[in-house]
C-alpha cells in the first residue's frame, strides 16, 4: 500500500504539469476574422492607391467581424509611414490621418498595426501593409482618376 501511495504521489506532479501545458496551449491565438478597411481621399487605379498633397489620406474605419466569435474586439490601430508611426487610434472607428503633405511624391509604404483581442483572452497582433504613391495635386492623378472612399476585407487565417 505504501508503495502505491508512493506512486501516485510521483504521478500527481507529472498529471500537473500536463495540464498546465495544456492550458498553455490553449491560450494560443487563433482567429477566422475579416478586417475592413476604410480610406478616404484616395484614387484607385490598376490596383495602385494614389493620395495627393493637396489631401491628406485618412483611414476613415476599421472594423472586423468574426463569423466563430473567436475575436472579441480590436484594442488599438497604429498607422506607419515609411517605418514611422503616422497615426494611432485605441478607439472605435479606428481612424488614422496621414499628412501627405510631409510627404515625397513617389511610393510610401503604408503598415496598419491591428492588436485582435482574442476570446480566450490573448491578444493577436496583425498588420497589413500597403504600398500608396503620392503626386503633388489632384491634377496629377492618372486619367480619369478621381479622389474618393475606397474599402478592401481581407481575412485573418486561424494559426
Amino acid at each position: 500500500m505504501k508503495k502505491l501511495l508512493s506512486v501516485l504521489m510521483l504521478l500527481f506532479p507529472i498529471v500537473s504539469l500536463v495540464s498546465c501545458s495544456d492550458d498553455v496551449e490553449s491560450a494560443a491565438p487563433q482567429t477566422n476574422t475579416q478586417i475592413t478597411l476604410t480610406f478616404d481621399n484616395v484614387a484607385v487605379i490598376n490596383g495602385k492607391i494614389y493620395a495627393t498633397q493637396d489631401y491628406a489620406m485618412e483611414i476613415a474605419s476599421v472594423t472586423f467581424k468574426s463569423p466563430d466569435n473567436s475575436t472579441r474586439s480590436i484594442s488599438d490601430v497604429e498607422y506607419r509611414v515609411d517605418g514611422r508611426t503616422a497615426s494611432h487610434s485605441d478607439y472605435a472607428p479606428y481612424t488614422g490621418r496621414i499628412d501627405t503633405r510631409d510627404l515625397s511624391t513617389g511610393t510610401h509604404p503604408l503598415g496598419i498595426y491591428i492588436d485582435l483581442n482574442q476570446s480566450n483572452n490573448s491578444t493577436l497582433p496583425d498588420n497589413m501593409q500597403y504600398n500608396f504613391i503620392v503626386v503633388p495635386s489632384t491634377d496629377d492623378l492618372p486619367d480619369g482618376a478621381e479622389l474618393g472612399t475606397f474599402t478592401q476585407t481581407v481575412r485573418v487565417e486561424p494559426a
